[in-house]
Protein backbone atom coordinates (compact mmCIF):
# COMPACT_ATOMS: atom_id res chain seq x y z
CA UNK A 1 0.00 0.00 0.00
CA UNK A 2 1.52 3.44 -0.80
CA UNK A 3 2.21 6.45 1.02
CA UNK A 4 0.82 10.01 1.13
CA UNK A 5 3.57 12.95 1.31
CA UNK A 6 2.09 16.49 0.67
CA UNK A 7 4.26 18.22 -1.61
CA UNK A 8 2.90 21.53 -2.43
CA UNK A 9 -0.70 22.61 -2.20
CA UNK A 10 -2.01 20.34 -5.15
CA UNK A 11 0.66 18.08 -5.61
CA UNK A 12 0.73 14.44 -4.19
CA UNK A 13 3.04 11.81 -4.75
CA UNK A 14 2.03 8.44 -4.22
CA UNK A 15 5.03 6.07 -2.69
CA UNK A 16 5.13 2.32 -2.90
CA UNK A 17 7.51 -0.51 -1.08
CA UNK A 18 9.66 -0.19 -4.52
CA UNK A 19 10.41 3.56 -4.43
CA UNK A 20 13.93 4.84 -4.37
CA UNK A 21 14.98 5.62 -0.57
CA UNK A 22 14.78 9.39 0.31
CA UNK A 23 14.66 11.70 3.18
CA UNK A 24 12.84 14.99 3.77
CA UNK A 25 12.71 17.68 6.45
CA UNK A 26 8.96 17.94 7.42
CA UNK A 27 9.40 20.53 9.71
CA UNK A 28 13.05 22.53 11.74
CA UNK A 29 12.60 24.23 14.96
CA UNK A 30 15.41 26.40 16.04
CA UNK A 31 16.81 28.04 19.29
CA UNK A 32 14.57 30.81 19.47
CA UNK A 33 11.59 28.42 19.00
CA UNK A 34 10.54 29.43 15.48
CA UNK A 35 9.67 26.88 13.24
CA UNK A 36 9.80 26.34 9.59
CA UNK A 37 7.06 24.28 7.42
CA UNK A 38 8.80 22.09 4.84
CA UNK A 39 7.43 20.83 1.22
CA UNK A 40 9.45 18.01 -0.57
CA UNK A 41 11.02 20.86 -2.96
CA UNK A 42 11.20 23.51 -0.56
CA UNK A 43 14.04 26.04 -1.57
CA UNK A 44 15.14 27.93 1.71
CA UNK A 45 17.60 30.64 1.62
CA UNK A 46 19.55 31.64 4.65
CA UNK A 47 20.47 35.20 4.69
CA UNK A 48 21.69 38.37 7.68
CA UNK A 49 24.88 40.10 8.60
CA UNK A 50 28.48 38.20 9.01
CA UNK A 51 28.91 36.05 11.54
CA UNK A 52 24.86 35.43 12.33
CA UNK A 53 24.91 31.47 11.69
CA UNK A 54 24.17 31.00 8.31
CA UNK A 55 26.74 28.26 7.60
CA UNK A 56 26.16 26.71 10.89
CA UNK A 57 22.38 25.80 10.08
CA UNK A 58 23.48 23.93 6.80
CA UNK A 59 25.80 22.18 9.13
CA UNK A 60 23.12 21.92 11.33
CA UNK A 61 20.79 19.93 8.97
CA UNK A 62 23.58 17.69 7.90
CA UNK A 63 24.29 16.64 11.78
CA UNK A 64 20.57 16.79 12.32
CA UNK A 65 20.39 13.15 9.87
CA UNK A 66 22.89 11.91 11.61
CA UNK A 67 22.07 10.08 14.73
CA UNK A 68 25.76 9.29 15.26
CA UNK A 69 25.89 13.13 15.91
CA UNK A 70 22.43 14.29 16.50
CA UNK A 71 23.45 16.80 19.81
CA UNK A 72 25.99 18.77 17.46
CA UNK A 73 23.19 21.11 16.19
CA UNK A 74 23.71 24.42 17.86
CA UNK A 75 20.84 26.28 16.05
CA UNK A 76 18.55 23.78 15.56
CA UNK A 77 16.47 22.57 18.22
CA UNK A 78 14.47 20.05 16.61
CA UNK A 79 13.15 18.64 13.25
CA UNK A 80 10.45 16.44 11.72
CA UNK A 81 11.69 14.14 8.75
CA UNK A 82 9.76 11.82 6.59
CA UNK A 83 11.54 8.84 5.54
CA UNK A 84 10.32 7.25 1.60
CA UNK A 85 10.67 4.25 -0.40
CA UNK A 86 12.57 1.09 0.82
CA UNK A 87 16.81 1.19 2.16
CA UNK A 88 16.67 -2.04 0.27
CA UNK A 89 15.75 -1.14 -2.84
CA UNK A 90 17.68 -3.27 -5.46
CA UNK A 91 19.07 0.10 -7.88
CA UNK A 92 19.91 2.19 -5.30
CA UNK A 93 21.96 -0.72 -3.09
CA UNK A 94 23.78 -0.99 -6.65
CA UNK A 95 24.50 2.26 -6.72
CA UNK A 96 25.32 3.31 -3.70
CA UNK A 97 26.85 -0.38 -1.99
CA UNK A 98 29.30 -3.12 -2.62
CA UNK A 99 29.29 -6.31 -0.85
CA UNK A 100 32.66 -7.32 1.64
CA UNK A 101 34.15 -10.14 1.97
CA UNK A 102 31.97 -10.51 5.31
CA UNK A 103 29.01 -10.53 3.00
CA UNK A 104 28.02 -6.64 4.53
CA UNK A 105 26.43 -4.09 2.58
CA UNK A 106 29.48 -1.23 2.31
CA UNK A 107 28.87 2.47 1.57
CA UNK A 108 30.95 3.26 -1.78
CA UNK A 109 33.86 5.04 -0.63
CA UNK A 110 33.09 4.53 2.89
CA UNK A 111 34.37 1.91 5.29
CA UNK A 112 31.06 1.58 6.89
CA UNK A 113 29.55 -1.45 6.39
CA UNK A 114 26.12 -2.78 7.15
CA UNK A 115 24.29 -5.94 7.59
CA UNK A 116 21.07 -6.41 4.96
CA UNK A 117 18.61 -6.75 8.93
CA UNK A 118 20.66 -3.33 10.36
CA UNK A 119 19.79 -1.33 7.51
CA UNK A 120 16.29 -2.48 7.42
CA UNK A 121 15.85 -1.80 11.39
CA UNK A 122 17.37 1.51 11.22
CA UNK A 123 14.74 2.86 8.17
CA UNK A 124 11.98 1.46 9.97
CA UNK A 125 13.20 3.04 12.94
CA UNK A 126 13.99 6.48 10.89
CA UNK A 127 17.34 6.77 12.19
CA UNK A 128 20.81 6.96 10.37
CA UNK A 129 24.55 5.92 11.93
CA UNK A 130 27.66 5.70 10.60
CA UNK A 131 27.61 8.13 7.24
CA UNK A 132 24.18 6.47 6.32
CA UNK A 133 22.92 9.99 5.92
CA UNK A 134 25.69 11.14 3.61
CA UNK A 135 23.55 9.23 0.94
CA UNK A 136 20.71 11.54 1.55
CA UNK A 137 22.26 14.51 2.17
CA UNK A 138 24.85 16.78 0.19
CA UNK A 139 26.54 19.61 1.52
CA UNK A 140 28.16 21.45 -0.69
CA UNK A 141 31.35 24.12 1.20
CA UNK A 142 33.40 26.67 -1.36
CA UNK A 143 37.01 24.63 -0.37
CA UNK A 144 34.71 21.31 -2.16
CA UNK A 145 33.69 23.30 -5.07
CA UNK A 146 37.38 24.29 -6.23
CA UNK A 147 37.93 20.27 -6.84
CA UNK A 148 34.70 18.52 -7.71
CA UNK A 149 34.86 19.64 -11.32
CA UNK A 150 38.50 18.11 -11.40
CA UNK A 151 39.17 15.17 -14.21
CA UNK A 152 37.42 12.12 -12.60
CA UNK A 153 40.04 9.30 -12.22
CA UNK A 154 38.38 6.21 -13.85
CA UNK A 155 40.01 3.68 -11.41
CA UNK A 156 38.28 5.78 -8.64
CA UNK A 157 34.81 3.93 -8.34
CA UNK A 158 33.13 7.17 -10.16
CA UNK A 159 29.32 5.37 -10.73
CA UNK A 160 27.99 7.98 -8.50
CA UNK A 161 30.14 10.72 -9.31
CA UNK A 162 28.83 13.80 -11.36
CA UNK A 163 31.15 13.38 -14.08
CA UNK A 164 30.61 9.73 -14.69
CA UNK A 165 27.13 10.67 -15.23
CA UNK A 166 27.74 13.36 -18.00
CA UNK A 167 30.30 10.47 -19.29
CA UNK A 168 27.12 8.48 -19.41
CA UNK A 169 24.26 10.53 -20.70
CA UNK A 170 24.94 12.79 -23.94
CA UNK A 171 21.41 14.61 -22.92
CA UNK A 172 22.90 15.17 -19.49
CA UNK A 173 25.84 16.51 -20.73
CA UNK A 174 24.80 18.98 -23.00
CA UNK A 175 22.22 20.14 -20.78
CA UNK A 176 24.75 20.92 -17.94
CA UNK A 177 26.77 22.69 -20.83
CA UNK A 178 23.40 24.86 -21.92
CA UNK A 179 23.47 26.20 -17.88
CA UNK A 180 27.20 26.61 -18.57
CA UNK A 181 27.17 28.74 -21.40
CA UNK A 182 24.84 31.02 -19.81
CA UNK A 183 27.26 32.00 -17.51
CA UNK A 184 30.10 32.04 -19.06
CA UNK A 185 29.18 32.15 -23.11
CA UNK A 186 31.57 28.80 -23.29
CA UNK A 187 30.46 25.43 -23.69
CA UNK A 188 31.02 22.50 -21.65
CA UNK A 189 32.24 19.20 -22.93
CA UNK A 190 32.80 15.66 -21.43
CA UNK A 191 36.16 14.19 -23.28
CA UNK A 192 34.70 10.50 -23.48
CA UNK A 193 38.39 9.58 -25.21
CA UNK A 194 41.27 9.57 -22.06
CA UNK A 195 42.05 6.68 -21.14
CA UNK A 196 43.08 7.15 -17.15
CA UNK A 197 40.49 10.06 -16.71
CA UNK A 198 37.28 12.23 -17.80
CA UNK A 199 37.98 15.22 -18.04
CA UNK A 200 35.49 18.49 -18.62
CA UNK A 201 36.87 21.01 -21.41
CA UNK A 202 35.56 24.33 -21.28
CA UNK A 203 35.64 26.12 -25.22
CA UNK A 204 33.44 25.97 -28.26
CA UNK A 205 32.01 21.89 -28.82
CA UNK A 206 32.93 20.91 -31.95
CA UNK A 207 30.02 20.42 -33.93
CA UNK A 208 28.47 16.71 -33.51
CA UNK A 209 26.95 16.76 -37.16
CA UNK A 210 30.30 17.14 -38.81
CA UNK A 211 31.48 13.63 -37.41
CA UNK A 212 30.64 10.23 -37.62
CA UNK A 213 30.94 7.35 -35.51
CA UNK A 214 33.90 6.41 -37.30
CA UNK A 215 35.14 9.97 -36.83
CA UNK A 216 34.65 10.51 -33.15
CA UNK A 217 38.36 10.14 -32.90
CA UNK A 218 39.00 13.31 -34.88
CA UNK A 219 35.83 15.04 -32.46
CA UNK A 220 37.46 14.25 -29.39
CA UNK A 221 40.94 15.34 -31.03
CA UNK A 222 39.45 18.52 -30.89
CA UNK A 223 38.05 18.29 -27.56
CA UNK A 224 41.54 17.85 -26.06
CA UNK A 225 42.73 20.42 -27.78
CA UNK A 226 40.34 23.00 -26.10
CA UNK A 227 41.25 24.28 -22.04
CA UNK A 228 40.37 21.35 -19.46
CA UNK A 229 37.95 23.33 -16.66
CA UNK A 230 40.63 22.31 -14.14
CA UNK A 231 42.47 24.94 -15.13
CA UNK A 232 40.63 27.78 -15.14
CA UNK A 233 39.43 29.88 -12.49
CA UNK A 234 37.69 29.55 -9.07
CA UNK A 235 34.71 31.29 -10.84
CA UNK A 236 34.44 28.69 -13.70
CA UNK A 237 34.88 25.52 -11.42
CA UNK A 238 32.94 26.77 -8.40
CA UNK A 239 30.38 27.09 -10.73
CA UNK A 240 30.50 24.31 -12.72
CA UNK A 241 30.54 21.90 -9.86
CA UNK A 242 27.89 23.41 -8.45
CA UNK A 243 25.56 22.53 -11.46
CA UNK A 244 27.39 18.79 -11.40
CA UNK A 245 26.13 18.80 -7.97
CA UNK A 246 22.98 19.94 -8.20
CA UNK A 247 21.69 18.73 -11.53
CA UNK A 248 23.08 15.47 -11.53
CA UNK A 249 22.67 14.08 -8.03
CA UNK A 250 19.93 11.73 -6.12
CA UNK A 251 20.43 13.80 -2.85
CA UNK A 252 16.61 14.38 -1.36
CA UNK A 253 18.76 17.36 0.49
CA UNK A 254 21.83 19.68 -1.35
CA UNK A 255 22.98 22.29 1.33
CA UNK A 256 24.83 24.91 -0.61
CA UNK A 257 27.20 27.37 1.34
CA UNK A 258 27.85 30.95 -0.08
CA UNK A 259 27.19 29.75 -3.97
CA UNK A 260 28.25 33.46 -5.17
CA UNK A 261 31.78 32.64 -3.41
CA UNK A 262 34.20 32.89 -6.87
CA UNK A 263 31.31 34.47 -8.90
CA UNK A 264 30.75 38.17 -10.68
CA UNK A 265 27.53 39.56 -9.80
CA UNK A 266 26.06 38.23 -13.28
CA UNK A 267 26.73 35.24 -13.06
CA UNK A 268 25.77 34.90 -9.14
CA UNK A 269 22.10 35.96 -10.19
CA UNK A 270 21.78 33.23 -13.39
CA UNK A 271 22.90 30.71 -11.11
CA UNK A 272 20.24 31.66 -8.62
CA UNK A 273 17.67 31.75 -11.52
CA UNK A 274 18.82 27.93 -12.64
CA UNK A 275 18.16 26.67 -8.99
CA UNK A 276 15.40 28.03 -8.48
CA UNK A 277 13.73 27.52 -11.84
CA UNK A 278 15.10 24.11 -12.02
CA UNK A 279 14.39 22.33 -8.85
CA UNK A 280 13.04 18.93 -9.39
CA UNK A 281 9.74 18.32 -6.96
CA UNK A 282 11.62 15.61 -4.87
CA UNK A 283 14.44 17.82 -3.62
CA UNK A 284 15.03 19.95 -0.96
CA UNK A 285 17.91 23.09 -1.26
CA UNK A 286 18.88 25.00 2.16
CA UNK A 287 21.13 27.67 0.92
CA UNK A 288 23.07 30.47 2.96
CA UNK A 289 24.18 33.27 1.00
CA UNK A 290 25.54 36.75 1.34
CA UNK A 291 24.85 37.86 -2.10
CA UNK A 292 21.86 40.33 -3.18
CA UNK A 293 22.70 39.09 -6.94
CA UNK A 294 22.45 35.32 -6.02
CA UNK A 295 18.91 35.91 -3.94
CA UNK A 296 17.75 38.28 -7.08
CA UNK A 297 18.17 35.78 -8.92
CA UNK A 298 15.95 33.33 -6.95
CA UNK A 299 13.56 35.40 -7.03
CA UNK A 300 13.52 36.04 -10.44
CA UNK A 301 12.62 32.44 -11.35
CA UNK A 302 8.83 33.31 -9.86
CA UNK A 303 9.38 29.78 -7.83
CA UNK A 304 6.43 29.39 -4.88
CA UNK A 305 8.56 26.85 -3.21
CA UNK A 306 11.27 29.66 -1.66
CA UNK A 307 10.88 31.28 1.40
CA UNK A 308 13.81 33.38 2.80
CA UNK A 309 15.53 33.80 6.39
CA UNK A 310 16.68 36.47 7.71
CA UNK A 311 18.77 35.55 10.68
CA UNK A 312 19.39 38.09 13.81
CA UNK A 313 22.02 36.79 16.21
CA UNK A 314 21.64 38.07 20.19
CA UNK A 315 24.34 36.53 22.46
CA UNK A 316 23.29 32.81 22.14
CA UNK A 317 19.68 33.34 20.00
CA UNK A 318 19.74 33.29 16.74
CA UNK A 319 16.33 35.01 15.73
CA UNK A 320 14.94 33.82 12.51
CA UNK A 321 12.34 36.18 10.49
CA UNK A 322 10.57 34.07 8.25
CA UNK A 323 9.59 36.11 4.74
CA UNK A 324 7.07 33.72 3.18
CA UNK A 325 6.31 33.04 -0.75
CA UNK A 326 3.11 35.00 -0.48
CA UNK A 327 5.49 37.82 0.71
CA UNK A 328 7.92 37.24 -1.60
CA UNK A 329 5.60 37.85 -4.35
CA UNK A 330 3.86 40.97 -2.71
CA UNK A 331 7.46 42.67 -2.28
CA UNK A 332 8.55 41.46 -5.41
CA UNK A 333 6.10 42.94 -7.36
CA UNK A 334 7.65 46.31 -6.23
CA UNK A 335 9.74 47.75 -8.61
CA UNK A 336 11.39 50.03 -6.52
CA UNK A 337 12.73 46.89 -4.54
CA UNK A 338 13.05 44.42 -7.51
CA UNK A 339 15.55 47.04 -9.33
CA UNK A 340 17.58 48.84 -6.48
CA UNK A 341 19.88 47.74 -4.05
CA UNK A 342 17.57 47.66 -1.26
CA UNK A 343 18.04 43.92 -1.00
CA UNK A 344 21.30 44.35 -0.09
CA UNK A 345 19.80 45.76 3.62
CA UNK A 346 19.22 41.63 4.75
CA UNK A 347 22.92 41.07 4.36
CA UNK A 348 23.36 44.57 6.89
CA UNK A 349 23.12 44.97 10.57
CA UNK A 350 20.80 47.94 9.81
CA UNK A 351 19.47 49.84 6.66
CA UNK A 352 19.73 53.82 6.47
CA UNK A 353 16.86 55.16 3.99
CA UNK A 354 17.35 58.47 2.67
CA UNK A 355 15.88 60.48 0.00
CA UNK A 356 18.29 61.08 -2.37
CA UNK A 357 21.95 59.56 -3.43
CA UNK A 358 23.54 62.48 -2.61
CA UNK A 359 22.09 62.46 1.28
CA UNK A 360 23.37 58.79 1.63
CA UNK A 361 26.73 60.53 0.18
CA UNK A 362 26.47 62.76 3.22
CA UNK A 363 25.85 60.82 6.02
CA UNK A 364 27.55 57.69 5.44
CA UNK A 365 30.98 60.12 4.88
CA UNK A 366 30.82 61.80 7.88
CA UNK A 367 29.84 58.42 9.93
CA UNK A 368 32.88 56.64 8.58
CA UNK A 369 34.78 59.93 9.51
CA UNK A 370 33.41 60.02 12.98
CA UNK A 371 34.58 56.17 13.85
CA UNK A 372 37.86 56.71 12.00
CA UNK A 373 38.68 59.46 14.26
CA UNK A 374 38.13 57.64 17.17
CA UNK A 375 40.16 54.98 16.14
CA UNK A 376 36.63 52.19 15.55
CA UNK A 377 35.62 50.45 13.38
CA UNK A 378 32.25 51.59 11.51
CA UNK A 379 28.80 49.94 12.26
CA UNK A 380 28.00 47.49 9.63
CA UNK A 381 25.19 49.92 8.37
CA UNK A 382 23.84 49.97 4.13
CA UNK A 383 23.04 53.68 3.16
CA UNK A 384 20.63 53.55 0.45
CA UNK A 385 17.98 56.12 -0.97
CA UNK A 386 14.17 55.39 -2.70
CA UNK A 387 13.63 58.97 -4.41
CA UNK A 388 11.97 60.67 -2.16
CA UNK A 389 9.68 60.23 0.80
CA UNK A 390 6.51 59.21 -0.97
CA UNK A 391 8.53 55.74 -1.18
CA UNK A 392 9.89 55.31 2.14
CA UNK A 393 6.97 53.64 3.54
CA UNK A 394 7.41 50.74 1.26
CA UNK A 395 11.10 50.29 1.64
CA UNK A 396 10.57 50.40 5.51
CA UNK A 397 7.60 47.97 5.36
CA UNK A 398 10.08 45.63 3.32
CA UNK A 399 12.61 45.54 5.87
CA UNK A 400 10.73 45.46 8.82
CA UNK A 401 9.21 42.33 7.35
CA UNK A 402 12.01 40.48 8.01
CA UNK A 403 13.62 42.28 11.27
CA UNK A 404 16.51 44.07 9.45
CA UNK A 405 16.81 47.51 11.72
CA UNK A 406 15.80 50.68 9.75
CA UNK A 407 16.28 54.66 9.98
CA UNK A 408 14.76 56.45 7.43
CA UNK A 409 16.36 60.14 7.07
CA UNK A 410 13.72 62.66 6.00
CA UNK A 411 14.05 66.56 5.46
CA UNK A 412 11.82 68.53 7.83
CA UNK A 413 8.95 69.38 5.37
CA UNK A 414 8.07 65.95 5.99
CA UNK A 415 6.02 67.64 9.15
CA UNK A 416 3.79 69.04 6.35
CA UNK A 417 3.50 66.33 4.09
CA UNK A 418 0.43 64.25 5.98
CA UNK A 419 0.25 62.13 2.88
CA UNK A 420 3.62 60.92 3.63
CA UNK A 421 4.05 61.01 7.23
CA UNK A 422 1.17 59.17 8.07
CA UNK A 423 1.91 55.83 5.96
CA UNK A 424 5.73 56.14 7.05
CA UNK A 425 4.75 56.45 11.11
CA UNK A 426 2.34 53.16 10.36
CA UNK A 427 5.23 51.57 7.95
CA UNK A 428 7.22 51.75 11.50
CA UNK A 429 4.50 50.43 13.86
CA UNK A 430 3.35 53.51 14.98
CA UNK A 431 -0.47 54.79 15.12
CA UNK A 432 -1.23 58.54 14.26
CA UNK A 433 -4.42 58.44 16.25
CA UNK A 434 -3.01 57.08 19.54
CA UNK A 435 0.96 58.53 19.30
CA UNK A 436 1.49 61.57 17.41
CA UNK A 437 -2.11 63.27 16.89
CA UNK A 438 -2.51 65.70 19.67
CA UNK A 439 0.90 67.07 19.40
CA UNK A 440 0.91 67.04 15.82
CA UNK A 441 -2.32 69.56 15.95
CA UNK A 442 -0.22 71.90 18.38
CA UNK A 443 2.15 72.49 15.38
CA UNK A 444 -0.09 72.48 12.86
CA UNK A 445 -2.02 75.05 14.48
CA UNK A 446 0.99 77.18 15.29
CA UNK A 447 2.26 77.34 11.99
CA UNK A 448 -1.43 78.02 10.52
CA UNK A 449 -1.52 81.01 12.55
CA UNK A 450 1.75 82.72 11.22
CA UNK A 451 0.45 81.72 7.46
CA UNK A 452 -2.54 83.34 8.30
CA UNK A 453 -0.65 86.79 7.87
CA UNK A 454 0.49 85.83 3.99
CA UNK A 455 3.84 84.19 4.89
CA UNK A 456 4.09 80.86 3.78
CA UNK A 457 5.56 79.56 7.59
CA UNK A 458 6.33 75.73 6.29
CA UNK A 459 8.95 77.03 3.36
CA UNK A 460 10.26 79.29 5.96
CA UNK A 461 10.95 76.64 8.48
CA UNK A 462 12.24 74.11 6.09
CA UNK A 463 15.31 76.11 5.74
CA UNK A 464 15.60 76.50 9.60
CA UNK A 465 14.29 73.61 11.33
CA UNK A 466 12.56 72.68 14.76
CA UNK A 467 14.54 76.14 15.82
CA UNK A 468 11.59 78.03 14.04
CA UNK A 469 9.13 76.46 16.17
CA UNK A 470 7.41 79.32 18.82
CA UNK A 471 4.74 79.49 21.46
CA UNK A 472 3.69 75.47 22.16
CA UNK A 473 5.35 73.80 19.11
CA UNK A 474 8.99 73.47 20.52
CA UNK A 475 7.24 71.28 23.33
CA UNK A 476 4.96 69.22 20.97
CA UNK A 477 7.70 69.31 18.52
CA UNK A 478 10.31 67.41 20.77
CA UNK A 479 7.52 64.62 21.94
CA UNK A 480 7.32 63.89 18.36
CA UNK A 481 10.87 63.72 17.76
CA UNK A 482 11.01 61.43 20.28
CA UNK A 483 8.76 58.92 19.86
CA UNK A 484 9.55 59.15 16.03
CA UNK A 485 12.98 58.60 16.41
CA UNK A 486 12.68 55.74 18.97
CA UNK A 487 11.33 53.08 16.17
CA UNK A 488 13.56 54.77 13.44
CA UNK A 489 12.55 57.75 11.88
CA UNK A 490 14.80 60.32 11.77
CA UNK A 491 13.52 64.11 10.35
CA UNK A 492 16.69 66.63 9.77
CA UNK A 493 17.17 69.15 12.49
CA UNK A 494 17.92 71.94 10.92
CA UNK A 495 15.20 71.65 7.92
CA UNK A 496 17.43 69.90 5.26
CA UNK A 497 20.74 68.42 4.76
CA UNK A 498 22.46 72.10 3.21
CA UNK A 499 21.66 73.98 5.94
CA UNK A 500 23.91 72.22 8.62
CA UNK A 501 26.19 74.66 6.86
CA UNK A 502 24.73 77.41 5.11
CA UNK A 503 28.06 78.86 4.44
CA UNK A 504 28.10 76.89 1.25
CA UNK A 505 25.50 78.42 -0.93
CA UNK A 506 24.93 75.63 -3.57
CA UNK A 507 22.45 73.08 -4.78
CA UNK A 508 22.45 69.91 -2.85
CA UNK A 509 24.85 68.17 -4.94
CA UNK A 510 27.45 70.91 -5.15
CA UNK A 511 27.09 70.97 -1.84
CA UNK A 512 28.08 67.92 -0.89
CA UNK A 513 30.88 67.81 -3.56
CA UNK A 514 31.91 71.01 -2.08
CA UNK A 515 31.82 69.84 1.92
CA UNK A 516 33.80 66.62 0.96
CA UNK A 517 36.39 67.96 -1.04
CA UNK A 518 37.20 70.92 1.53
CA UNK A 519 36.23 69.97 5.04
CA UNK A 520 37.85 67.75 7.78
CA UNK A 521 34.16 65.73 8.18
CA UNK A 522 35.37 64.65 11.95
CA UNK A 523 36.82 67.88 12.92
CA UNK A 524 35.10 70.57 11.37
CA UNK A 525 33.06 72.80 13.62
CA UNK A 526 30.39 73.92 11.27
CA UNK A 527 29.52 70.50 10.84
CA UNK A 528 29.04 69.93 14.42
CA UNK A 529 25.38 69.10 14.32
CA UNK A 530 25.48 67.47 11.16
CA UNK A 531 28.16 64.92 13.51
CA UNK A 532 25.54 64.49 16.55
CA UNK A 533 22.87 63.47 13.60
CA UNK A 534 25.32 61.13 12.03
CA UNK A 535 25.80 59.38 15.56
CA UNK A 536 22.35 59.44 16.85
CA UNK A 537 21.34 57.33 13.84
CA UNK A 538 24.46 55.34 13.81
CA UNK A 539 23.64 54.12 17.39
CA UNK A 540 20.12 53.68 17.04
CA UNK A 541 19.21 50.03 17.91
CA UNK A 542 15.91 48.79 18.39
CA UNK A 543 14.52 45.59 18.26
CA UNK A 544 12.05 46.04 15.03
CA UNK A 545 10.51 42.92 15.27
CA UNK A 546 6.91 42.11 13.32
CA UNK A 547 4.92 39.85 15.09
Amino acid sequence: MGREFMCTENEIIMLNDEQIPQVFMQSISFNDDTVIPLNCNSIVVFTGANNCGKSQILRDVENSLNKTNENAQIIIKGFQCDFQGDILDKSFLESHFSINQQGYFQIVGSGNAFEKSTLTDWWKKRTLYNDLHSLFVKRLTTEMRLTVSNALRRDSQPECHPIYKLYKSEQLAQQISDYFHQAFGEDLIVNRNEMRTIPLHVGKAPDKEAYTIKAQDQYYDKVSKLPKLQDQGDGMRSFASILLDTFTSEYSITLIDEPEAFLHPPQARVLGKMLAKNNPSNRQLFISTHSEDFLQGLLDADNKNVTVVRINRTDDINKMSILPNAEIKKLWGNPLLRYSNILSGLFHEKVVVCESDYDCLFYHAVMDAIYEYKGEIAPDILFTHCGGKSRMKDVVSALRAVNVPVVAVCDFDLMNSSQNLKPLINAFGLTWENELKDNMKIIYDNMNAKSSSGNNAWEQIKKIGKNGFTGDAPAAYEKVESICRNVGLFVVPVGEMECFDKTVNKEKKEWVYHILENYDLAKEFKLQEARMFVEAISSFKLANSVE
